[in-house]
């Protein structure tokens, strides 16, 4: 067998295959033999037909199955020959036309990964983000904490919608006339003032009494997440259903009691630390990012295809169930967000690429013991048996995309070890207990 490898590409390879007649004729007479056993031809029992009957009826067969014969029994073994590692299934190109008196020639496309040569990775210089949680910080979540608490109820005769209300309203948005089903909602409940509602919403419901209906437009840009309302001006009918006192209590030794501590000073100090805590995980998740966003900038990497394709993928559908978890209705993405999720996998491709060969260079590897810490703290967090964890990424084939996280995960470790960290105030506090309403702000 003689085997020649093309690149193509940086990661793109053909390989061209000869097989010597002789093979050819030899699996000839095996898929020959075999098919003349089973042969049913009128006129004769199985396997007492004449050869040349039998080559004549079954012509076709005998020489599909000898091709695909020599094919599957020679690939591995070539691409072994020419030290060729395979990402994506090899699409194989037989002989136009392919009989059994000549050699047996075809090729195969492929994937490979990229050879790279690796930029300097360690002593790389990184700067990390440090907090002061402040007292206002403390208070900011304590308000939060409070409103979250907080109590409502009617006003007492006729009342005019004012900020810190509770407004309950009813709304419909049309186009040219004709509902929008994605535009109309019942018992929407929004606190005036708090900008977690589109602008217009809240500059209209001012003023407004129980029972009032009004109308007016909002008009949406071009990427407003349903699609036939984009770039366009909606007509909205806007009804007051009800506008409530919102009362917020006052922090006391009670309140702190009913959440597990034993005073205010000490719900004040846990609520400290947690915000702490909170502060220090956004910021080593920031370096961790400024890392990887560094080491693609520094190396040249041609990312295959196929695995971007895949990743692509892979973000749009975490997109999707992010919009089902919240409620929303499913949309099409618009150009801007495929361009989005298009730069974002490729650049994810090209890291997995560079820190993949920096774990083969100095010898980073995942051990049983790291998976089953992982397992186990997954376990922890859901209350569930670590066995039963393990079962389930088994059942769903997950331990393979685990262990190539993890080891991901362990080289970024070994770079922030050796790299050159400039610890720097925050620029923007992390801390920000205000919640969004991702259904009227998109």
């Amino acid at each position: 067998m003689k085997v020649n490898m093309e690149n193509l590409s940086g990661t793109e390879r053909k390989i061209d295959v000869v097989i010597p007649l002789d093979e050819v004729q030899k699996q000839r007479e095996a898929v020959f033999n075999e098919i003349k056993q089973q042969a049913k031809i009128k006129g004769f029992r199985p396997g007492k037909a004449p050869a040349d009957v039998v080559e004549k009826a079954y012509r076709k067969e005998i020489l599909s199955e000898v091709a695909t014969r020599l094919v599957t029994g020679s690939l591995e073994e070539a691409l072994r020959e020419v030290s060729a590692a395979p990402i994506t299934r090899p699409e194989i190109n037989p002989p136009e036309e392919f009989t059994t008196d000549k050699d047996f020639e075809y090729s195969a496309v492929f994937e490979v990964l990229p050879e790279i040569e690796l930029a300097e990775y360690k002593k790389i210089p990184l700067k990390k983000e440090v907090t002061e949680v402040k007292d206002e910080d403390v208070e900011h979540a304590i308000k939060h904490f409070l409103e979250h608490r907080a109590e409502t109820k009617p006003h007492e005769g006729e009342k005019a919608v004012e900020k810190g209300d509770v407004a309950i309203v009813d709304f419909e948005g049309f186009l040219d006339g004709e509902l929008v089903k994605d535009l109309k909602r019942d018992d929407l409940q929004f606190v005036v003032g708090e900008g977690r509602i589109i602008p217009e919403f809240e500059e209209n419901v001012v003023g407004m009494k129980k029972g009032e209906e009004k109308e007016f437009d909002v008009a949406y840009d071009e990427d407003f997440r349903i699609k036939e309302a984009a770039g366009r001006s909606v007509s909205y009918k806007f009804r007051l259903k009800d506008v409530q006192e919102r009362i917020i209590p006052e922090l006391t030794d009670e309140i702190a009691k009913e959440v597990g501590q034993e005073d205010v000073a000490s719900l004040k100090e846990r609520v400290r630390e947690d915000l702490k805590k909170q502060a220090d995980q956004k910021s080593e998740g920031n370096l961790r990012q400024q890392l990887v966003d560094l080491i693609v900038e520094k190396n040249t990497v041609d990312a295959p295809q196929s695995l971007v394709k895949e990743e692509a993928g892979r973000l749009a559908q975490n997109i999707a169930q992010r919009m089902q978890q919240q409620g929303l209705p499913p949309t099409a993405l618009n150009d801007e967000t495929k361009a989005m999720i298009a730069e974002q996998a490729l650049r994810n491709v090209k890291a997995s690429i560079i820190l993949g060969e920096i774990a083969r260079k100095e010898d980073i590897k995942v051990t049983d013991e790291d998976i089953n810490e992982n397992l186990s703290t997954i376990a922890g967090n859901y209350n569930i048996p670590t066995e039963q964890v393990r079962e389930i990424y088994e059942q769903n084939k997950l331990l393979d995309a685990l262990e190539a996280n993890l080891a991901e995960q362990k080289v970024i470790d070994f770079i922030i070890e050796n790299a050159e960290i400039e610890e720097v105030p925050a620029a923007v506090n992390p801390v920000d207990n205000k919640e969004e309403n991702q259904y009227t702000q998109d």
